[in-house]
């Protein structure tokens, strides 16, 4: 790899770190940084959850997350150019089309699933007995069909990402595989199952698909740099 080529791909990686301590701290952990009140199940308790959060706190994950989640589109761009010089160019154009899911869609999936938590804020109380009909509604018609399809292409683009690195195709060795988002997206929510209903708990189970792409792009950008340095 030319010199010009490595400069170019290691600052899509160091923009795509900066956005995602944004879309972690400023985008994430603030919707977050709530204690579910005890409820009768999982889903009151979390909705409840919801309610409780400040403007602010609403404000402030819309804001970054809405800004920060798109712009992380440059630290999986670099990602699947990286791939691309390997023989997996399938694997290179999923992650690709991945990285502009999360371009053009993953902002809107974050700020829409906001709105409902601005809903369950209007709607929701301590005493309800039921869920209302506009939280059903929203759910149901808005926040499930974009985070389904959202979802389904972020997936694909991790497994991408993950398979010729499995196989030793990239320039990374193959147990970079641990540096994979998807390994943080299942891995934070299992944990958290464990640990207590805290605000700092809850805030980084919020945060596990930001905090998932900045573990990625530091982790592949230090071996990044690792293998540039082995090739000059």
């Amino acid at each position: 790899m030319n010199s010009e080529e490595y400069i170019r791909l290691r600052k899509m990686f160091i923009f795509g770190i900066v956005v995602s301590l944004i879309t972690v701290f400023g985008g994430e952990v603030p919707i977050g940084w709530v204690v579910n009140p005890e409820a009768e199940n999982e889903i009151y308790s979390m909705i409840l959850g919801y309610a409780s959060l400040s403007v602010p706190q609403l404000a402030s994950g819309v804001f970054f997350g809405g800004i920060g989640i798109p712009l992380q589109y440059y630290g999986y761009k670099a990602i699947a150019e990286i791939i691309e010089k390997s023989d997996c160019k399938k694997c290179a154009k999923l992650t690709e089309i991945g990285a502009k899911a999360i371009a053009f869609g993953g902002g809107i999936v974050h700020v829409i699933c906001i709105a409902l938590m601005y809903i369950c804020k209007l709607e929701c109380s301590n005493t309800m007995t039921e869920l209302p009909q506009n939280v059903i509604d929203f759910t149901l018609w808005l926040v499930l069909p974009f985070s389904a399809v959202f979802m389904t292409l972020y997936s694909v683009m991790t497994i991408a990402i993950a398979i010729p690195v499995i196989k030793g195709k990239t320039i990374f060795p193959k147990w970079a595989v641990v540096f994979n988002p998807l390994a943080t997206k299942v891995l934070i929510p299992i944990i958290a199952v464990f640990l207590p209903n805290t605000k700092i708990v809850n805030a980084l189970n919020m945060a596990d698909m930001g905090i998932g792409s900045l573990i990625t792009f530091v982790g592949l950008l230090i071996l990044f740099d690792k293998c540039q340095k082995r090739e000059a």
